[in-house]
């Protein structure tokens, strides 16, 4: 009889209404996940693609497949001091490397580490790297170009104007009605790479960058509202010139020269402000110094018997000799 009445009880129980857990319409929650559950939240995974581990170091050695094993040793060591490496790529082209390769770190920690110690890490005379993680090249794509000349009707040429006396700076856009000025600024002395007077400019094929002249050396400027995106400091600087790829740039002063340190002309890598390597000068009335390859890939430089052919990017003389030639003005 007794197990009669615990059984209906049960029934009574299993009929009644369940309480409710839900909070009422009007409730408003005045308390974030952060507040209540933080120990628990920072240890939770973080969504990532895994690019945020990967550095890009530029200016290395290139080498042939023979070379590669020690080149891949003496990159190992340098950066296996940040963290765990897990993976490793060197582009080449015609079995030789080109110059810079990709590292991945097994956490964004350690390549955030590697950027900040080894960036301006200098192996050698002539390879200094430059360490940027993969994540920040955006910055390096949003560099403005000028449509070309003859890409349609809004195609426009752009020039600069010095006036009040140097102090300011405006950049204009050729109109068949009248000028649109782009952007104004306050700068003491401007050049144009786009422009043909070679007195005050430095013509550039592409058109890319507007160059700033100071004493202390040369601003590059870019972008739709022409932003600082490159300094050079070579005391005293009087002319420059570019690259027909735009990647380097040639700077020209009389002020800063001696026999066992080079420095009257300096050629520039463009994205990384490294100097690349320096020149003695006897005179520059025969500006721009070197004759570049289209590509870029080569330039040469030629005094009243000799030819100097250099390649890039290490600066090298080519085959380590110059060729003696009859005089010639080309």
């Amino acid at each position: 009889m007794r197990d009669t009445e615990n059984m209906e009880a049960e029934i009574e129980y299993d009929d009644e209404e369940e309480p409710s857990f839900s909070d009422p319409e009007d409730f408003v929650e005045d308390i974030s996940d952060q507040e209540l559950l933080g120990d628990v939240l920072k240890d939770q995974p973080q969504e990532a693609d895994g690019i945020d581990s990967v550095i890009v170091v530029d200016n290395v050695p290139q080498v042939g497949q023979d070379r590669l094993e020690k080149l891949k040793n003496v990159i190992q060591k340098i950066f296996s001091k940040f963290g765990k490496i897990t993976n490793e790529f060197y582009p080449d082209t015609d079995g030789k490397t080109k110059g810079y390769i990709f590292l991945e770190y097994s956490a964004p920690s350690h390549a955030q580490e590697a950027v900040k110690s080894a960036d301006g890490y200098k192996l050698d005379k002539q390879h200094t790297f430059r360490v940027n993680l993969f994540t920040d090249f955006d910055k390096y794509m949003s560099i403005w170009k000028p449509a070309a000349l003859d890409g349609g009707p809004d195609c426009r040429d752009q020039y600069s104007v010095i006036y009040e006396s140097g102090e300011r700076t405006g950049i204009f856009a050729n109109d068949a009605k009248e000028p649109i000025e782009v952007e104004e600024r306050a700068w003491l002395y401007c050049a144009f790479v786009a422009a043909l007077d070679r007195d005050v400019c430095a013509v550039v094929s592409e058109g890319t960058y507007l160059a700033t002249f100071h004493q202390r050396g040369i601003a590059l400027w870019g972008g739709e509202k022409f932003k600082q995106i490159q300094r050079f400091s070579h005391q005293g600087v009087q002319l420059i010139d570019f690259s027909p790829c735009e990647r380097y740039v040639v700077t020209f002063s009389p002020l800063m020269d001696t026999k066992d340190d080079p420095q009257a002309i300096i050629i520039w890598d463009v994205l990384t402000g490294q100097k690349k390597r320096g020149f003695h000068c006897e005179s520059s009335a025969h500006w721009p110094i070197f004759k570049w390859s289209p590509d870029g890939k080569f330039f040469a430089r030629m005094t009243q018997d000799t030819l100097s052919i250099y390649e890039t990017p290490s600066m090298g003389l080519l085959e380590k000799k110059s060729l003696k030639i009859r005089e010639s003005s080309e």
